[in-house]
């Protein structure tokens, strides 16, 4: 059992990456066997990415451009908003943060313009591990970006984010929408609680939230606590607070519960302080079912605000299926109980 401080200790960042090399060598997964091709360009392309990153901070003025049109895919871990965010960069035509910002974490203007006349809309199969799909420019969770302003523990939020890195921030995103000239898309599991951060510094923000049964993301969490930690006895995922601690719990269930309860609340809470034009809400087996309601529901909100391009739209009439590996009558009766234990403490 643990708290979200605990994910920063030596020892089970080491045990985390063996399991999860295991996991993706025996996974016969292509999108899972693209993560270790990512880590080795990371690597690879490090010496320029150094080098671009130094020109621009001597040549490069800083942009602070609070307008740009940006649109986050946020949600609790485990509810699809991966797919979401697939879905929406492969049909809206915005750039996305993704595999090739965690190849070049650094700069984020010179490689871009050069590079930007070769990009082009990514992979179109929708297969990923978590959070990371195929193609160079496929979005992705880019926890190597988003570490530069949010640190290292993928478990927990900053207690705060200084000025001097929220400056940062606006800088990063401001020039690189000035390097590709298209509204720009991004994904990361910890900007589900920094709505109020990124609304105070992207002014033309918008969130794109997906929501899910309780049921089925909790039994998703504790299933990914198992292929990241083995055993169970360390629960995966943002942690709500840096006081929250598993241990606290009779089980690893009745936490992973509480968990979802206390992320849920305060992506509720955040949500009671959007105006209404500024987000949407999708059910993510609404958004299976019928990708294309979601579609027009989204332009809809778009067309509202400013500089989201929508013209270039591309229509599919397609739908996916939601998993049914993870059946398990019992967890579920267990889970159910929980809820219902703590749905009116939190």
């Amino acid at each position: 059992m643990s708290k979200g401080t605990d994910f920063i200790k030596t020892n089970i960042k080491i045990r985390k990456g063996i399991f999860i090399f295991f996991k993706i060598i025996f996974s016969f997964n292509s999108a899972a066997y693209y993560v270790l091709w990512l880590k080795f360009l990371q690597v690879l392309f490090s010496p320029i990415d150094f080098f671009f990153a130094l020109i621009e901070k001597t040549k490069k003025k800083s942009e602070q451009e609070n307008e740009i049109p940006i649109l986050f895919v946020v949600g609790i871990q485990r509810t699809g908003s991966t797919l979401v965010s697939q879905f929406i960069e492969k049909t809206f035509p915005f750039f996305p943060i993704g595999n090739f910002n965690t190849i070049f974490k650094r700069s984020n203007y010179y490689v871009h313009k050069w590079i930007r006349r070769l990009y082009k809309k990514p992979n179109p199969t929708y297969k990923n591990f978590y959070g990371i799909a195929k193609g160079i420019f496929s979005i992705g969770d880019s926890y190597e970006l988003w570490d530069r302003w949010l640190d290292k523990n993928h478990y927990l939020i900053p207690s705060e984010i200084r000025n001097e890195k929220s400056n940062h921030l606006k800088n990063y995103f401001s020039t690189l929408y000035k390097a590709y000239n298209k509204p720009i898309l991004t994904k990361n599991n910890r900007n589900s609680l920094l709505i109020p951060l990124f609304k105070a510094t992207f002014k033309n923000s918008f969130y794109v939230i997906v929501k899910r049964n309780p049921v089925s993301v909790i039994k998703s969490t504790l299933q990914a606590s198992k292929d990241f930690f083995g055993n169970g006895d360390l629960l995966w995922g943002l942690y709500p607070t840096q006081e929250f601690d598993s241990n606290n719990y009779e089980n690893l269930t009745e936490a992973a519960t509480v968990q979802f309860l206390m992320l849920n609340k305060i992506l509720n809470d955040q949500l009671n302080e959007l105006e209404d034009d500024s987000y949407l809400v999708i059910d993510y087996n609404d958004f299976c079912k019928n990708p294309s309601q979601f579609q027009k529901n989204l332009i809809e909100k778009l067309n509202a605000k400013k500089n989201f391009h929508t013209d270039n739209v591309i229509f599919k009439e397609e739908s996916f299926k939601t998993s049914e590996r993870l059946n398990n009558s019992q967890i579920e009766i267990q889970i159910k109980e929980y809820l219902k234990k703590w749905e009116n403490k939190i």
